[in-house]
């Protein structure tokens, strides 16, 4: 039997009426005489518990965002957030990160993560940085800005590497890179391990 799709609560357009309204549905469904009530309502109770954090996490970055009002490249902003969101580490939903991401900033809060709402697929960029900046020291954070780390954290293994990390933050402490030539230099460091 093909592996099911894992899927969390979402948004779904239905008609009412005749008009056209949004709600929010969960991807898992009972149904009877399937031989798989068991795991279909296993699965709900866990999208259950997913949209129960979200909404903390939500609470939490709401607070967060009130504190810093030009939030979207702020790196103290994004750092905050992303402590916000090792939730998803922490309470064992980290296959589902993509999906939770879409649902807290395309179809929740998309205005605390960016000024627009973006495409379904794009609206994880974001969260998935912040998450990503999270793990990272308070102190490194703060050695770099906003678009260093955002090129930085491109390459997800390098946060990993301590080492490697450490001579990528002093290069552009020291040179002051950024964009292309960022991203360069990283692929450069990297060869030389």
């Amino acid at each position: 039997m093909a592996k099911k799709k894992r899927g969390i609560l979402r948004r779904e357009k239905i008609v009412v009426g005749g008009e056209e309204i949004e709600v929010d549905t969960f991807d898992a469904k009972v149904v009877l005489g399937s031989g798989e009530e068991l795991e279909s309502i296993e699965e709900l109770l866990i999208e259950e518990e997913i949209e129960k954090s979200i909404q903390a996490a939500l609470k939490e970055i709401e607070t967060i965002a009130t504190k810093y009002p030009g939030k979207e490249k702020d790196i103290r902003y994004c750092y905050q957030v992303g402590k916000v969101l090792q939730f998803v580490d922490n309470k064992g939903f980290t296959d589902r990160r993509g999906l939770i991401w879409r649902r807290m900033a395309f179809d929740l809060r998309p205005k605390l993560f960016t000024q627009k709402r973006n495409n379904p697929e794009e609206s994880k960029r974001y969260p998935e940085f912040m998450y990503h900046l999270g793990k990272q020291s308070e102190k490194n954070v703060a050695r770099v800005s906003f678009d260093q780390w955002y090129e930085i954290l491109k390459f997800r293994e390098i946060y990993k590497d301590k080492k490697l990390l450490e001579r990528i933050l002093t290069v552009c402490e020291e040179e002051n890179l950024s964009g292309i030539g960022l991203r360069g230099r990283i692929k450069e460091l990297r060869k030389k391990g």
